[in-house]
């Protein structure tokens, strides 16, 4: 056995078990020791029938006795005794168990009692079936994750061969003095007791060494990242240039008090020459545009081009519209770069070569190595979680080390926000534009799905805009969900509505053609995908309808609905959905009751988790395997301590103790950027 070897010299792993074992990320043997359990089940004690009470949750082993299964239900009803006493469990959606059950087949069954008429009885419990002779594993039992044709006893077997010889040959990252002083078992051992704990109190320890481990490392490898811009000459902004000062003095409103906080530190930053690299977090809503230009106008005054980087052509061509808007007034012109006709393209990109465009948006293109900036003095990244360090990193490769702004209304609590993105500095716009009023959010059932339209037919009378949400662009036989194009085609049927269509599947220009008519207000409702997230803004539009929203997460949902409610008119947006699991119904709840997006981001964490809320694999760090940034946060402010710490007194990691760090760390980064950055 040993870390690098592959997963088929293993006792009983064929190419088939290999393969499946691949879909867990599980290539080499190595991989096994982080292929962690979801969870244990806790079998220290086995309590016999005779002791078994209502209202308990228990273990208990048996025998099975009658069995009755129903077809068309597909329940069964199975009894296990110990020959004396009896308990009765149910079971759901148990077709494949009821093939593996027959009189007299044990059972090992966990879960809660409760009296069924006058008998005990468990309800859908955890179980095990017993080979003939088989005594079930005592204390805590890991439950792996299973995929293709996987069976948890037989990963549970090679799991119980693999981690005692593996694990002891696991890389140790922390000096022995930090290790010391923070009273943390040795990682070897901690991989041990993660898998296989002896008690309790031996998985607490294991599991905080491990997620000190994960949060340390991400700490460690954003610090790192950015040393890397100390040093760098970079140029200096005029943010009280004749562009910049006339745009206020334009401006048909006063900036809130947030964006003047936000804009105070940002301007701070662009009249120093070390390269600015700061996240600008503000809700829905809140007027991070305005204080992006207010960026780019000031680089501008410098002589110095800006570009404004988008992650998709739609979100491009609208936010190229607002700039237009903005900047038109002042002489400036804005070329757009994305994936259009070639010509186009060509004269844009020599544009910008010869410096005879100033300000630029577009997508990935901005990227591409035919794009040669002039003088790039700013780039402003928009939706940061679709971007990344990568994509960043591109720029520095352009042989550029502009100012960089990075946008995103995708709220994270502020702790979490500096240890994941501890490379940039953080502004925060607080508060909403004046005037802008509340949006009232309402859940219906589709019982009451005609309240919804209802609603849209008197906004549409009024004179107003509306928007309806689907998950799907077309029908799908295996998903029961409502698709754009059939609503579309339905709505279209009603007098005096000009219905809409918009997703992702369109030619860019089709979806450029439909959102400029709806802008414009030639279609009073547009039925859309998710491609209407972010950044389209129609101040007229003031009813939003979102079919199957439980199949949404709570931060997109938030971003659907900042698209009404944009201008001075009442807005509503109406949820519909009737949802099927708790945490489908604990979103619905949690949208009705908050709108502020940073309360809503810590109830999606809560219900989710951080990975696929963060986008930590977009940023470029591996993320978090066992950290749970809302119950470790204590932890997790502790180890961002350390790190700084650490950073400070060795700020390359130089020193000899801290050489297995540095290696750690580095390898850490080598995944997340492009080779020629690094060397």
């Amino acid at each position: 056995m040993g870390l690098g070897q592959p997963l088929t010299q293993l006792p009983g792993i064929g190419p088939k078990k290999a393969l499946d074992f691949e879909k867990l990320g599980v290539r080499l043997q190595g991989d096994l020791l982080a292929l962690w359990p979801r969870r244990h089940e806790d079998r220290t004690v086995i309590t016999p029938l005779s002791s078994v009470q209502s209202g308990g949750e228990y273990t208990i082993v048996g025998s099975v006795g009658s069995i009755d299964y129903d077809p068309r239900r597909q329940v069964l009803k199975v009894t296990v005794t110990d020959g004396l006493f009896a308990l009765y469990a149910t079971f759901f959606h148990a077709r494949w168990l009821a093939r593996q059950l027959q009189p007299g087949t044990r059972i090992l069954l966990q879960g809660r009692v409760e009296y069924w008429g006058r008998r005990l009885a468990m309800t859908h419990p955890r179980h095990e079936v017993l080979s003939p002779g088989e005594e079930p594993a005592r204390g805590l039992i890991p439950i792996y994750p299973l995929a293709g044709d996987l069976k948890q006893r037989v990963v549970q077997q090679v799991m119980s061969l693999a981690i005692p010889y593996l694990a002891p040959q696991a890389f140790e990252p922390l000096p022995h003095t930090l290790r010391e002083q923070e009273d943390l078992l040795e990682r070897p051992q901690a991989i041990m007791h993660l898998h296989w704990p002896p008690n309790k109190d031996a998985f607490e320890k294991a599991r905080r060494r491990l997620v000190f481990d994960e949060f340390l490392k991400v700490s460690l490898a954003v610090m790192r990242m950015q040393q890397w811009d100390i040093g760098i000459p970079g140029v200096k902004q005029n943010p009280d240039g004749p562009i910049s000062q006339k745009f206020l003095d334009l401006l048909p409103f006063q900036l809130t008090p947030g964006q003047s906080r936000a804009w105070a530190s940002i301007r701070e930053d662009l009249c120093t020459e070390r390269p600015m690299t700061r996240l600008l977090q503000g809700d829905v809503g809140s007027g991070k545009t305005v204080v992006a230009i207010l960026a780019m106008l000031a680089a501008l005054d410098a002589q110095h081009q800006a570009a404004f980087m988008a992650p998709t052509e739609l979100l491009a061509e609208q936010q190229w519209r607002v700039l237009n808007t903005f900047t038109e007034p002042l002489g400036v012109q804005v070329g757009l770069l994305t994936g259009q006709d070639a010509g186009q393209a060509a004269r844009v990109r020599d544009d910008i070569a010869l410096g005879r465009l100033s300000l630029v948006v577009g997508t990935q293109a901005l990227l591409s190595p035919s794009v040669q900036f002039q003088k790039l003095g700013l780039v402003v990244i928009d939706e940061q979680h679709r971007f990344g360090v990568r994509q960043r990193a591109h720029l520095a490769q352009k042989g550029y080390f502009p100012d960089l702004l990075v946008m995103t209304a995708t709220p994270i609590p502020r702790t979490l926000a500096l240890t994941l993105y501890g490379d940039l500095d953080l502004s925060q716009i607080d508060g909403m534009p004046p005037g802008r009023l509340p949006i009232t959010t309402i859940h219906l059932s589709y019982a009451d799905r005609r309240t919804a339209y209802e609603s849209v037919r008197q906004a549409v009378r009024r004179g107003e805009q509306a928007y309806v949400v689907c998950p799907l662009v077309n029908e799908n036989e295996e998903l029961d969900v409502t698709a754009a194009t059939v609503l579309a085609d339905g709505m279209r049927r009603i007098p005096g509505w000009r219905v809409g269509l918009v997703h992702g599947q369109l030619p860019s220009k089709e979806k450029t053609a439909v959102m400029e008519a709806y802008r414009t207000h030639q279609i009073d409702v547009l039925v859309a995908t998710t491609i209407v997230e972010v950044g389209v803004d129609v101040p007229n539009a003031t009813v939003m309808v979102i079919e199957e929203a439980d199949r949404f997460g709570l931060a997109q949902l938030h971003q659907l609905r900042g698209r009404v409610g944009r201008g001075s008119k009442p807005a509503t947006c109406y949820l519909l959905a009737d949802p099927k699991t708790e945490d489908a119904e604990q979103r619905m709840e949690a949208m009705v009751r908050w709108s502020d997006g940073l309360k809503l981001a810590e109830q999606d964490l809560k219900i989710r988790g951080p990975g696929e809320i963060l986008g930590l694999r977009q940023h470029g760090l591996a993320g978090f395997e066992l950290a749970d940034p809302v119950a470790d946060l204590l932890l997790m402010e502790h180890v961002r301590d350390i790190a700084r710490q650490i950073v400070d007194a060795d700020p390359r990691l130089e020193q000899p103790e801290h050489q297995t760090l540095k290696k750690w760390v580095d390898e850490a980064i080598e995944d997340a950027l492009p080779t020629q950055v690094l060397h």
